[in-house]
C-alpha cells in the first residue's frame, strides 16, 4: 500500500485535511475517525494519522473529491471548539507511530507526548555506547568498517574500534597536519576576495522571508516516507543530539554563505567536511567544543579560510535557530537532497543521521531550539581557542610585511641618491646662420651661447634682430 501525500490546516472549530490520492476508486474509499485517530483507505493508498487533538465525525463533517487534482478534501469538527492543534504541519509525526517498547518506569523521567522519552542516566551507561555512531550513537554493529567502505566521506575508518574520546584526539592531530598557514594568511590579507562573503545576507534574513511558509510537494513527499519513530534517550544523549545539530547546521550555513545562497555540486562535500559529526563520528558534550571544532575545520579544509567568516557563519546558525523549527527542518531537507544527489555516495549520511534528525525535529519542542539558540549565542570563540597559533602567524606576517616595506623604501632611497641632476641638454640642435651673414655674425652667435648675460654690451633690440637671422634644425 502507498502512503498518499496530505496536508492539514485548522480554524477555531474545524480541522481540514487534504489527501492527494489520484487514480483511486472512490467507491472503495473508507474514512474512519476515532478521537485523535483518522484512517483513510482507498486502494492502493493507506493513511493512518494520529492528530494532536480529538475530532468528531458527525453530520457537520464534509468530504469531496476533485477528479482533476486527485484530492480528497475532508472537514471535521473539533471535539473541543477553540482548541489549537499544535504541529499540524509536522508530517512525519502525524503518521501512526510504531509501538512504544516496554519501559521500566523507574528509569523514565519524562515521557513526551510527541514521541521522545528521556531516561535517567545509569552510572555505567556512559561506556555502553562509547563505540557507537550515527544518530544518538545508537548504531554499533549495523555497518562493519563503514569508514573503509566510504573513504571519501569518513576520515575515521573503523569507528566501532575507536572510542568517542579517542576520535576527538585523532581528529585534532589530523587537522593540525592539514592546516596550511600560507592559505590562511592569503585569505587573511585578501580583502577583495573575502568581503563579498562577509557582507552577504542569508536567505532566511532577507526582508519578506516567510518562515511559516508551507512545505512544498517535494518536501511533503520526503517527510511522509519517513518512519515515525519513538526515541528513547538518556539526558546526555539528548544533549548530544542537539549539539551535533549545531555542528551540522554550521557546515550548512558555511556553504550557503560562501555560495551566496546558491549551493553547488561541491556543497555536499563542504557540509560533510566541516561537520565532525558527519566525517569523524564525533559526539560533543559542550557547546564551546562544538564551535571550536567547526571553526578549526572551516579554517583548514574549504576554499575560503577566514576567522571573521567563521564568526559570520556562527551568527547565521543563531539567526536560523531563531526561526521556527519548520525553517530548520527545511534546511535538513535541503541537506538530505544534497547528500542523495552527491556523486560520492553521501546518501549513507542520510541513513546514519539526517533521516533521524528530520523525524526528531518534528517531535522536539520549539522551546528546546530557542534554548539551544541562546546557548550558542552566548559562546565567544577567540583565535587562541583554536590551538592553531593564528595570532602568532598574523603577527609574524605583519613583521615580514613591515620589513619588506622598509627594504623597498631603502632601495628607492638608494636609487634616488645615485641619480645626478644633469644640465639641461640642447639635444642635437645646431645653429645655422643665413648664408649672407654667416661670417660676419659669428661673434654674435657666441654671445647667444654665453651664460653671462650681464657682460654682454648688446642692446636687447639688437639681440632680437640677431636671433631673427638664425634658424634651429635638429639632426
Amino acid at each position: 500500500m502507498l502512503t498518499p501525500s496530505f496536508k492539514l490546516s485548522q480554524d477555531d472549530n474545524h480541522v481540514f485535511i487534504v489527501v492527494h490520492a489520484p487514480y483511486t476508486n472512490i467507491g472503495d474509499t473508507d474514512i474512519d475517525v476515532d478521537g485523535e485517530n483518522l484512517l483513510f483507505v482507498s486502494s492502493p493508498y493507506f493513511l493512518r494519522l494520529r492528530l494532536p487533538g480529538r475530532i468528531l465525525e458527525n453530520e457537520e463533517s464534509k468530504g469531496s473529491y476533485i477528479c482533476d487534482s486527485g484530492d480528497f478534501n475532508l472537514t471535521f469538527d473539533k471535539e473541543n471548539p477553540g482548541e489549537h492543534f499544535e504541529n499540524l504541519d509536522m508530517i512525519t509525526s502525524l503518521l501512526a507511530p510504531r509501538d512504544i517498547p516496554n519501559l521500566n518506569p523507574n528509569l523514565v523521567e519524562i515521557l513526551e507526548e510527541d514521541g521522545i522519552t528521556i531516561e535517567h542516566e545509569e552510572q555505567d551507561q556512559g561506556t555502553s555506547n562509547q563505540y557507537g555512531y550515527g544518530f544518538a550513537c545508537k548504531i554499533t554493529t549495523k555497518f562493519h568498517s563503514i569508514g573503509s567502505e566510504f573513504p571519501q566521506i569518513f576520515a575515521l575508518k573503523v569507528p566501532e574500534e575507536v572510542s568517542i574520546q579517542d576520535r576527538h584526539e585523532l581528529r585534532k592531530k589530523y587537522e593540525s597536519l592539514k592546516f596550511s598557514s600560507d592559505h590562511y594568511l592569503a585569505d587573511f590579507y585578501d580583502d577583495e576576495l573575502i568581503n563579498p562573503y562577509l557582507t552577504s545576507k542569508m536567505q532566511w534574513d532577507e526582508n519578506g522571508f516567510d518562515d511559516n511558509a508551507a512545505f512544498t510537494e517535494d518536501q511533503i513527499s520526503l517527510l511522509k516516507e519517513l518512519a515515525n519513530k519513538h526515541y528513547i534517550l538518556t539526558k546526555s544523549e539528548h544533549k548530544q543530539v542537539f549539539l551535533s545539530l549545531v555542528d551540522i547546521l554550521y557546515g550548512y550555513c558555511y556553504d550557503k554563505r560562501t555560495t551566496l545562497n546558491e549551493s553547488t555540486v561541491e556543497s555536499s562535500w563542504t557540509i560533510n567536511k566541516i561537520s565532525s559529526t558527519l566525517s569523524w563520528f564525533c559526539v560533543f558534550s559542550d557547546m564551546k567544543d562544538v564551535l571550536v571544532s567547526c571553526y578549526r575545520r572551516a579554517l583548514i579544509f574549504p576554499i575560503f579560510r577566514n576567522f571573521e567568516l567563521c564568526h559570520k557563519v556562527k551568527s547565521d546558525v543563531v539567526s536560523l535557530l531563531k526561526k521556527n523549527k519548520k525553517c530548520v527542518i527545511k534546511c535538513f531537507i535541503d541537506i538530505h537532497s544534497m547528500f542523495n544527489t552527491s556523486n560520492d555516495a553521501r546518501y549513507i549520511l542520510n541513513q546514519l543521521y539526517i533521516n533521524d534528525y528530520l523525524i526528531f525535529l518534528q517531535k522536539c519542542r520549539s522551546e528546546e531550539l530557542i534554548e539551544l539558540c541562546h546557548n550558542l549565542a552566548n559562546i565567544e570563540i577567540s583565535k587562541a581557542d583554536l590551538s592553531l597559533e593564528l595570532d602568532e602567524l598574523e603577527e609574524a606576517a605583519k613583521m615580514v610585511c613591515q620589513e619588506e616595506s622598509q627594504v623597498t623604501e631603502n632601495e628607492m632611497a638608494l636609487k634616488m641618491a645615485s641619480m645626478s641632476l644633469l644640465p639641461k641638454s640642447k639635444g642635437n640642435a645646431v645653429f645655422y646662420s643665413d648664408s649672407s651673414s654667416s661670417s660676419s655674425n659669428s661673434s654674435d652667435s657666441s654671445d647667444l651661447d654665453s651664460d653671462d648675460d650681464s657682460s654682454s654690451s648688446s642692446d636687447p633690440s639688437e639681440l632680437l634682430s640677431i636671433q631673427d637671422k638664425f634658424v634651429i634644425r635638429t639632426d
